[in-house]
């Protein structure tokens, strides 16, 4: 075929949608591609990398191991697409819909996802390090295993979400609602969780130590197990009480470590 990857994009564009087109391993680098409608074609392997798809409706698109670092990804629809082992790093996904998404193994080193819609996203073994969650709505996301170490995750919705043994060490969780998260054996050590929501949330051996978490909420939550530094709690009379204002109340502390 005499046509490139990109006049071969554009041709069908003019008809309104590339819908089903086969676009494996195509060349659309830098490709000026905003608004677009790309639903359900196949991208897997394509190169996208400083593409602009602003606005661009890629829901049920397969983009799996394609190249998007460094597009811009505003506002764009990743519903149901599938981003399984895709490069994102440095891409700008700020207010991107990705609910429901595939996303496991996908390098989002650097991105942006500043309102990004990623609810009951799929995120297993995901690269989360350096990007900026701030606002996130990830409802139900699956982050489990996650490394989110020193990540921005301030004011995020992450109610219900999974974070079995996430790495949130130094991570900035200050206003975030986490409640009925499993952050079963995480590492939250020195971790900003003050106003967080964390009722009912699951942090059975949980590493808390050092976490910063005046104002929190941890009613009802399962602390069982979990390694808390007395440098923000006080153990008295079977009951932990932090030395500024903290919810408490029904918690389930049943083995946990407290220490100097």
């Amino acid at each position: 075929m005499s046509m490139t990857d990109k006049e071969l994009v554009l041709g069908y564009l003019r008809g309104g949608s590339v819908g089903k087109l086969d676009l494996i391993w195509a060349d659309l680098r830098a490709m000026y591609l905003s608004r677009s409608n790309l639903s359900g074609a196949n991208l897997s392997c394509a190169n996208l990398s400083w593409a602009n798809l602003t606005e661009a409706d890629l829901s049920g698109t397969n983009l799996k191991g394609a190249n998007l670092s460094g597009a811009n990804l505003c506002g764009v629809d990743f519903s149901n697409a599938d981003l399984t082992g895709a490069d994102l790093s440095g891409a700008d996904l700020s207010r991107a819909k990705l609910s429901f998404a595939k996303l496991v193994e996908t390098n989002l080193s650097g991105a942006i996802l500043r309102g990004a819609n990623l609810v009951e996203a799929n995120l297993l073994f995901a690269n989360l390090l350096g990007a900026v969650l701030v606002g996130a709505n990830m409802p139900k996301a699956e982050l489990s295993f996650v490394n989110l170490s020193y990540v921005d995750l301030s004011s995020t919705n992450l109610a219900g979400a999974y974070l079995l043994e996430a790495n949130l060490s130094c991570a900035n969780l200050s206003g975030s609602d986490l409640s009925d998260a499993d952050l079963s054996e995480a590492n939250l050590s020195e971790a900003n969780l003050m106003d967080a929501n964390l009722s009912d949330a699951n942090l059975t051996k949980a590493n808390l130590t050092n976490v910063s978490i005046n104002g929190a909420c941890l009613k009802g939550a399962i602390i069982k197990g979990a390694i808390i530094s007395k440098n923000n709690f006080v153990y008295n009379e079977q009951k932990v009480v932090h030395l500024s204002v903290v919810n408490l109340s029904n918690a389930k502390l049943g083995g946990a470590n407290l220490y100097d």
